[in-house]
């Protein structure tokens, strides 16, 4: 027993992944990976309604959710089997309309939280001593039809956001609720990165810049490349064409070979030339002989 517990903590720090433990849950006190972080801003229920047309009726999905604490208990002029479970973090409810028919309730469950004391867990994956930017708050809620229902909602730091977003619902699938919720409260406290919210003009142009250099450099190495293709297709050309045509051999083959016995004798007097002018050598019309 103890080998498999040493065993899965070895995997678990192998990824790289922070975990909270639920007991220690506190909206406003919540550590991940030794960075603070304070999610009271988003303490508070909201709801998410979706609804799709299925003839002839119209079913309507709606999602009640706090992050910080159990949903608030619905009145008791509500029947009791219409409303989301006690203890509930996260509620499920399904209602069928149809023209001049009442509402018809259809399903109603918890997908987060079934006892008093549950409590959600929130797991990130690390990278060095950053503060992670995006969590996730993952929470277990009630067994229907043999399938255990629970809720994942990934929080994004995003500080050009408010925290007056509603989340996004990307999928609810095998009884699993997939949220994406990206708010300024989801950044740690002693993030400094800035995040996408704190960009200036100036920083704005700054990838263009670097754009800039980048393609001046492109420029530079595809003229080298051209010109390195076509000096060496040039020697490949002349050399199979003095070795075919004219019938040479040894360094014969080489086209234009005086040229290039001369050649570096030209780059000097060139570099003396340049040296000499720079220098203020030639000031005049005469050379000393």
């Amino acid at each position: 027993m103890r080998k498999s517990q040493g065993l899965a903590l070895l995997l678990f720090a192998a990824f790289g992944t922070a975990s909270t433990a639920a007991a220690s849950f506190d909206c406003k006190k919540l550590q991940i990976a030794g960075h603070d972080y304070d999610l009271s801003a988003l303490a508070q229920q909201i709801a998410l309604e979706t609804n799709v047309t299925t003839p002839p009726t119209i079913t309507g999905t709606k999602y009640s959710i706090n992050p910080c604490a159990q949903l608030t208990p619905e009145p008791d002029s509500v029947p009791k089997v219409d409303r989301c479970p006690d203890d509930s973090w996260v509620c499920r409810s399904v209602t069928n309309y149809k023209d001049s028919v009442d509402p018809r309730l259809i399903e109603v469950s918890s997908v987060a939280g079934v006892k008093k004391a549950d409590a959600p867990v929130v797991e990130a994956r690390t990278s060095g001593n950053q503060p992670p930017s995006e969590f996730h708050w993952k929470m277990d809620g009630a067994q229907v039809d043999k399938t255990l229902w629970s809720t994942d909602i990934k929080f994004v730091c995003s500080k050009s956001a408010k925290n007056t977003d509603l989340p996004k619902v990307l999928d609810f699938k095998d009884g699993v609720l997939s949220l994406e919720w990206a708010v300024p409260a989801a950044c740690a406290l002693d993030d400094t990165s800035g995040g996408d919210g704190d960009k200036k003009p100036d920083d704005e142009k700054k990838p263009e810049d670097g754009d800039k250099t980048t393609t001046s450099g492109g420029f530079f190495s595809s003229l080298m490349t051209i010109v390195v293709v076509v000096f060496m297709l040039y020697l490949v050309v002349g050399v199979m064409y003095r070795f075919l045509v004219v019938r040479t051999r040894g360094l014969d083959l080489i086209p234009n070979l005086a040229f290039w016995r001369e050649f570096p004798y030209l780059v000097s007097d060139f570099a003396q030339h340049i040296w000499d002018i720079v220098g203020g050598r030639r000031r005049g019309g005469y050379s000393v002989v």
